[in-house]
Parts: C-alpha cells; structure tokens; sequence
C-alpha cells in the first residue's frame, strides 16, 4: 500500500534501525534532494517501465552551485527539511490552480492546517504539493474492546510514555490472563522491548528537536528513564509472553499502527481501534502531544517555469498520490476516497479481515494533537556512517546486557548525536 519505514534493529529490534530516510543529512546544515526539468518530469510520467532515471541526486548545496552557475532547475524534491530549502531561496512558490486549491482545502483539518505552514505563503501561494503519501505517526495506540474487557478497566490510559512505564508496572503486578501488553508483529525475540525502547527515544528525541534544545542524553533525567526501562525488559523476559506462540489467544493492550500498516486493527486480536486512541510522541503528560508527519514535496525551482505546466504536473501528481491501481490509498490526504473493503480485498486478501476498517478513516477527521515534522532517526547518522550495524547491536545490547547500563548507553548516543 503505502511507503512504509520499519526496519529492524540488528534483525530483532523493530523501528530503531535501519531508519535512514530520504531527508536525513548529508553533511551538518545539508540535506539531499532530487532535481530534474519539466520535460523529463512528464516524459516520465508516460513511461511504463523507465529505463532511465528521470531526477538527478542532489544536495541544498549542491543546488544552490546549480544555481549560481545558471542550471536552475523547474522541479525540486524534498523532503522534511523543505523550510531549509525555503530560507536559502533554493525554491520558489507558485500560484496554484483551483484544482490544487481544491485538493488541499477538503483535507482533513489536521492534516491541512499541520501542512499550511509548510505549503502556503500568506498570500496564497504554494510551495510545492505532496508526492506519494503522507504518514501521520504517534507513539502508541491503545486498544479500547480489550482495555474495556481487562483487569485495568477502570484505569485512564497512558498518555505519555512516564504513564506507559508507569502502567506496565501495574500490569506486571496485576493477574491478566487473556491479555498482552504489546503483540510480536515481526516474531523476533526482542521485538516487544524494541518497541518499548523506540516509544522512549523517539519520545524524547522529538521532543528536545520540537524545542529547539539539546539531547542531554546524559542527564540525569534520561538516564533515570533509560534505568527504569532497562528494569521493564528484565521482568518482561522473566514474566511476559513475548513470542508469538506463547501470545496465541492473547488480546493485545496497545497497537503501534507504525509497525505493519495504519488501518485500525490490532495485530493479533484483530480489534479495533483509532485516532481517538492516540498516545502521543512525549515523554510526560506535561509535554506538547507531538504527532509527526511523513512525507515529500515536488517544489518549483524556476521561478521563470511555465506557470501552466507546473500546475499542469502538479495536478498530475496529486491525481497519482490518491489512486493507485484502480484502489485509492490516500488514507491521510482524503479518507473519504477510501473504500476499506476494496483495499483489504486488493493488498491483504491473506490477513484476516484485512488491516482497513471505516472506524480508523472516519477518526482521521478528529485527530486532535501538535503537528510535527521531525527525523527522530537522525541522531544515528554519524554511527551510520562507521558502522551501519553499529545501532542494532547497542540496543541489543543495552536490552539483554546487564554489561551495556544505562550510563553508558547514554553515553553512545551522546556520542552519536554530536
């Protein structure tokens, strides 16, 4: 269906991994983009199978020398980092057609006014349009049919991840038969911890990146979180069913919609869930409800470009981004298109019930929370750039190694993140 970005770390650890994106920095206060011309633009879009690349690899830099020597290009790709490209005039905003218009206004309202800001000028102009999909993210989700059925009925679910450790805590010390905190989509040993380990660091990354402050990983306040985690994992292997096998059965507590596929249906249990069961990207409840946006921009670089073609590529894009073999797949741009049953029926005709279900589309029009556009993964970079296995085998061991404590642990991503 859609891009998604899930990798695991070091074969067993979900999320934290192989993360590197299209947007992640090339070098410090430089990003990648795709460049190329409106000719080739729409030569492309005629070809079946292309036998050529049709945009040329790039940075900020790189198409700032472009254009100083003259080689303006019509057509820029970017990707989270576009308000960079804005401020060094690498691109150009042009009047959009009613079409263009159109299509941005009957979005969601979350959705429309997360993008206004980074799509339109003051006065009405675009800077560009998404290209392919869109993805909202959130930390969590939790289960409601099977909160409502569980021993914790009667508790407020976590809305931070401090509630989230705080609660898993009680749920380890509570009888819940028929119940599992986390399911174990890709049925690797460590995936449930994985999980929890991502919820914190991306929890905090995003945070710290939203406030424009420093990681402090080596603070006291994160390493007491990292040690409380660590504390988790040792009774989750001791008293938690963590493999597949031994979740048969078992009604999962929380979902991460990330992990396979946004629909609204637990992974094992099949229950549903929505938007209205969000948990944030925060560490406290204090803390703004950060959701984060996934996505790509086609922006203008020409400003002496045909203004009818460009909207006449735009437009193209945007009829593209919605349909997809005949099934529309714009779950986040325009849920109203969606025909669940036929999306099931055309992508996961294997999976029971499928992933879609018309509660999750009908939810996307309520999202309530603080838009974002981070890269929670580019605190790896530099340790991508020595040794790609390098994240995977720290979290690895930093779960099972009483050896890898949480001061040192703290101290690795510190010295990743510089």
């Amino acid at each position: 269906m859609k891009k998604r970005i899930c990798v695991l770390l070091a074969a067993v650890i979900v999320t934290l991994s192989l993360s590197i994106c299209a947007g992640v920095k090339a070098e410090k206060n430089d990003f990648y983009a795709d460049v190329t011309s409106l000719a080739d633009a729409f030569e492309e879009l005629e070809v079946e199978d292309p036998v050529r690349w049709y945009w040329e690899d790039t940075t900020l830099s790189g198409l700032l020398e472009k254009t100083r020597s003259g080689q303006v290009p019509d057509l820029i790709r970017v990707f989270k980092e576009i308000d960079a490209f804005k401020k060094a005039g690498a691109i150009v905003p042009f009047t959009p057609s009613e079409k263009l218009v159109k299509d941005f206004e009957t979005m969601p309202p979350f959705v429309r006014e997360a993008l206004r800001e980074y799509l339109v000028t003051e006065d009405g102009q675009f800077w560009g349009c998404i290209e392919g999909g869109l993805d909202l993210k959130a930390m969590l989700f939790y289960v409601p049919g099977a909160w409502a059925d569980s021993p914790f009925r009667d508790r407020t679910p976590p809305t931070s991840f401090e509630e989230f450790l705080d609660f898993t805590e009680v749920y380890l010390d509570t009888p819940h038969e028929g119940f599992c905190l986390l399911y174990n989509w890709s049925n690797e040993k460590l995936c449930v911890q994985g999980e929890i380990l991502g919820m914190l660091l991306q929890s905090w990354v995003c945070q710290r990146q939203y406030a424009g402050e420093p990681y402090r990983f080596t603070s006291e306040e994160f390493i007491g979180l990292l040690e409380r985690t660590k504390n988790l994992f040792t009774r989750l292997a001791k008293e938690e069913p963590l493999t597949q096998k031994k979740q048969k059965k078992l009604r999962e507590l929380f979902a991460n919609a990330d992990c396979i596929y946004d629909g609204g249906k637990a992974q094992g249990s099949r229950e549903l869930y929505n938007w209205d069961h969000m948990i944030p990207y925060r560490v406290y409840a204090s803390q703004p409800p950060l959701i984060n946006i996934e996505t790509g921009f086609v922006c203008t670089g020409n400003s002496n470009a045909d203004p009818a073609e460009v909207n006449r590529y735009m437009e193209e894009i945007v009829r593209r981004r919605d349909w997809h073999r005949d099934t529309v797949y714009a779950t986040y741009t325009h849920p109203e298109m969606m025909d669940p049953e036929k999306v099931n029926k055309t992508f996961f005709s294997r999976v029971k019930d499928g992933y879609m279900a018309q509660q999750w589309l009908d939810s996307v029009q309520r999202i309530q929370g603080v838009p974002c556009m981070l890269n929670p993964y580019s605190i790896y970079d530099k340790a991508y750039d020595t040794d790609c296995d390098s994240v995977g085998r720290v979290n690895g061991q930093f779960i099972t190694s009483g050896k890898m404590t949480p001061e040192k642990y703290a101290q690795q991503l510190e010295e990743w993140s510089e």
